[in-house]
């Protein structure tokens, strides 16, 4: 593990990387790419990217075992997460943390720094990253985020992209079925979707704006998870009801003279 800590700017940022902060249950923690395309190793890296003013890390790790979904589905092997800092010249001004399918976009100053490195709260079996340790509400059935900040915390080495990168085949040897929420493993950091290789800026844009100490708690920023928890049975009764209506009415219709 990297012990050695920079000084912040494009040259520490680029030398140093990140800060890793596990959840204390974390049962697949940060890890590296294997001897061959599609493997993984045990030692934590972060692989560095530039692209425009964007400098990305690409985070893998072996196994995502969150599971989602009423019938507990989700699990996979492999998995790809990213995090990027755009710069204005040598000043860091912007991160965006990627989330599941979408990200968090927050300013450098609502950054956490350790020793002048940014910190990355990964979420336990899931790993999005988070600015901030703590539940993070997600839109039922799938589960809550769990980072509590209290598991290994490790200042991984910092690698280049390697030539595996265009490797077009799956990192993982997980493959979906019929069961409605199964996942393919992932493909890797080139052939990630939204953006996130090939138009960084959209990527950034289309994450949802900084929480800042905001919902780090269960149920503190769950309006649309409540919204959607009271209003789908009520949507189905109301359409319930329509349908006997009208069946009710049609009878009547028949039974006229």
């Amino acid at each position: 593990m990297v012990t050695v800590l920079g000084t912040l700017g494009l040259i520490g940022v680029a030398a140093f990387g990140p800060m890793v902060v596990h959840d204390s249950r974390e049962t697949s923690p940060l890890g590296s790419a294997g001897a061959r395309p599609g493997t993984f190793a045990a030692a934590p890296v972060v692989y560095e990217r530039t692209a425009g003013d964007w400098h990305q890390w690409w985070l893998a790790y072996a196994a995502n075992d969150q599971d989602r979904g009423i019938v507990r589905t989700g699990r996979h092997a492999g998995d790809w997460e990213l995090v990027q800092v755009r710069f204005e010249g040598d000043r860091p001004v912007e991160a965006v943390y990627a989330q599941h399918s979408g990200a968090e976009r927050c300013p450098w100053s609502a950054v956490e720094k350790r020793g002048g490195q940014p910190v990355i709260y990964v979420a336990n079996d899931s790993h999005a990253s988070y600015f901030r340790p703590g539940v993070r509400d997600r839109t039922w059935p799938d589960p809550n985020d769990e980072a509590d900040g209290r598991g290994e915390a490790v200042i991984p080495a910092v690698e280049p992209l390697g030539a595996w990168r265009d490797w077009p085949g799956r990192w993982g040897g997980a493959r979906r079925g019929w069961v409605p929420g199964e996942m393919d493993s992932p493909r890797g950091p080139a052939f990630q979707a939204q953006g996130r290789w090939s138009d960084p800026d959209a990527w950034a844009r289309a994450a949802r704006p900084c929480t800042l100490d905001r919902c780090d708690e269960a149920g503190e920023c769950d309006g649309r998870e409540t919204a959607i928890a009271f209003g789908a049975p009520l949507v189905a009764a109301l359409a319930v009801l329509t349908l006997l209506r009208r069946r009710s009415s049609r009878h009547a219709e028949h039974r006229e003279p």
